[in-house]
């Protein structure tokens, strides 16, 4: 019977980077009977690394009208690559949406392993905040109370899928250099994949994470951004004041020690119980309470006066631009014109 790894995520736990390698590799994968599906699952499409935008639409046209038949796409791809293993990866297979519904009828068809990335609560909650809520418009806190104990409850995410695959079809990795296979994401699921990561080209660094200085700064500012993905505005930070965004001594977290804890404590029932279901041979607790001490100390940062230097380098280097463009111009129009 043939594999299916389907990779569920978690979001903000190295999805991209996974999807990354999957992308630049697909090629050298299928000579190792390993087929990563095209963005749409059919054949000739592009190959992503993800297919999370075919499943949001599977949820918009379930009552519209036929959707593809699941089982039928992976077996039209099986065959044409003459595959033994065929690979998908999309985050939004987490979301409470009933899409094991969907996988479970490719049980009979096959060997299917589900994967998930957990990554530590409080870590979750800042790079999600960072990458996607600071945009819309509202306040950290309020979020938090929203959301705390419900996203990244990991026990809650991934019981749907062991209640309709079975738990030892569960495939869960931990989200942390020093438990991964390689110390890397994209090695470790090449671990899971059961072929050599020495021989693939490393994705890279992927959803650069950018410092909590800059969350604190547009916080409450969604009129900055289109929409949750929308990263104009961080583009044009590292465009215009790339030395001020990117300076080391400003690298930090979003939580301090004590609230980072305190998050961790809203989950740490759930993680015991997560643990003792799914990874029974860890010993030890899924996450520490304490995270560890970052490699610096970073004193206190004057918000008034960071603002105010990083608009006198945005319009500086901007000025820097604009003169350049005007030199070149003047420059084109003083050359010979050709006739």
């Amino acid at each position: 019977m043939r594999k299916l790894i389907v990779h569920i995520g978690c979001a903000k736990g190295g999805s991209s980077a996974i999807q990354a390698g999957l992308r630049a590799n697909h090629a050298a994968l299928a000579t190792q009977g390993v087929v990563v599906a095209s963005a749409d699952l059919r054949s000739g499409s592009e190959v992503t690394g993800s297919q999370a935008g075919f499943f949001d639409s599977l949820v918009r046209d379930r009552q519209a009208r036929d959707v593809p038949n699941l089982g039928d796409l992976l077996d039209a791809l099986a065959d044409e690559h003459d595959a033994s293993t065929i690979v998908l990866s999309a985050e939004n297979l987490c979301n409470p949406m009933g899409f094991e519904k969907i996988f479970a009828k490719v049980r009979g068809r096959f060997d299917t392993r589900i994967v998930m990335d957990v990554r530590r609560q409080d870590e979750f909650l800042e790079s999600a905040w960072q990458q996607w809520e600071v945009k819309r418009g509202g306040s950290l806190l309020a979020w938090l109370v929203k959301c705390i104990g419900i996203h990244g409850n990991w026990l809650e995410i991934l019981a749907p899928w062991a209640d309709t695959f079975g738990d030892e079809r569960m495939v869960v990795r931990i989200f942390d250099r020093k438990r991964l296979a390689g110390g890397d994401v994209f090695q470790d699921f090449c671990a899971v994949l059961g072929v050599d990561a020495a021989a693939l080209q490393p994705p890279g660094e992927v959803n650069m994470g950018l410092t909590p200085l800059l969350n604190r700064l547009v916080e409450g500012r969604g009129y900055l951004f289109d929409g949750p993905h929308d990263g104009a505005f961080y583009d044009s930070l590292r465009d215009l004041a790339k030395d001020l965004v990117e300076r080391d001594e400003l690298a930090g977290r979003l939580f301090s020690s004590a609230e980072a804890e305190a998050v961790m404590l809203r989950y740490e029932q759930a993680n015991e119980r997560f643990r003792q279901r799914y990874l029974p041979n860890e010993k030890s607790p899924l996450f520490a309470l304490q995270r560890e001490a970052p490699a610096r100390s970073t004193a206190p940062v004057d918000m008034a006066s960071f603002e105010r230097e990083l608009l006198q380098l945005q319009i500086f280097n901007l000025h820097k631009k604009v003169r350049a463009l005007s030199e070149r111009l003047a420059n084109d129009d003083d050359a010979p014109q050709a006739k």
